[in-house]
């Protein structure tokens, strides 16, 4: 990545940094746990550089130890909260995590929730792959609609089940299938380009071994996407704001593998 844009995406979150601890989605609101993960998930794709201030950042910290000493509502919002935390040397509490995990695996099927409770495992307790199957299960059989769908399925199975060649390109072909002549990605075929679809389709892609058919499109529908804040936005002429920036980023590193 050029390093006009690196800099202008780390000035774009420093300015959302709240002194009091936590990021904002803009400057005027408080901080929340969706906006620090993005933000530090930001920090930490762009590699090596002097925006790795958080694991200097006591408010930050702080912040992060009383978000996670509350009641913790979804898997979702939990990953939120913990991932940074681990990225900023705050003890995560494996013990309570994992009674989470249990927990929330016992409620009626949702795959977010799956989902989320396996990144949980995986990403912050540091989980091989056959411990998360044995408590998130396996899910091959379930059905998805959109892109954000087949990816997390694949997640949870660590993509296990497309290890036939025909099934694999069928995947990769409907993944394919959702790129627009704009060169973005749609959440499903013929459905309109948006960062967020992007990032979940080449993740997608990767981890079934593909790449987009057409990266110099990709590239330029995201950059297309950069604002004069040094953000990204969902698509281009809108407003920037942490999470499609962090999509962005991760979008575009994910065109350099």
């Amino acid at each position: 990545m050029r390093e006009d844009i690196t800099k202008g995406i780390l000035a774009f979150v420093e300015a959302r940094r709240k002194e009091t601890g936590g990021y904002a989605a803009i400057p005027s609101l408080p901080a929340t746990a969706e906006d620090t993960y993005n933000a530090l998930r930001i920090i930490e794709t762009l590699g090596d550089t002097p925006g790795h201030f958080y694991r200097q950042d006591t408010a930050l910290k702080e912040y992060l130890s009383r978000m996670a000493e509350t009641d913790w509502i979804t898997a979702r919002t939990t990953f939120h909260v913990l991932y940074p935390s681990r990225l900023a040397g705050v003890r995560v509490d494996e013990s309570r995590t994992m009674t989470l995990v249990e927990r929330r695996v016992r409620v009626p099927f949702n795959l977010s929730e799956r989902y989320y409770c396996a990144r949980i495992m995986k990403e912050v307790l540091g989980a091989a792959d056959n411990a998360v199957m044995k408590i998130t299960g396996d899910y091959a059989p379930v059905r998805w609609r959109t892109a954000a769908e087949l990816w997390m399925i694949l997640y949870l199975t660590n993509a296990k089940r497309t290890d036939r060649p025909a099934q694999r390109n069928d995947l990769i072909a409907w993944l394919q299938a959702c790129r627009n002549g704009d060169g973005g990605f749609g959440f499903l075929p013929g459905t309109t380009s948006f960062i967020e679809n992007c990032h979940t389709c080449l993740r997608a892609l990767a981890l079934l071994g593909a790449k987009p058919l057409d990266i110099d499109g990709a590239r330029a529908f995201i950059l297309a996407c950069r604002t004069g804040t040094g953000g990204f936005a969902r698509i281009q002429g809108a407003t920037a704001f942490l999470d499609a920036t962090w999509h962005a980023v991760a979008s575009l590193s994910l065109l350099t593998l």
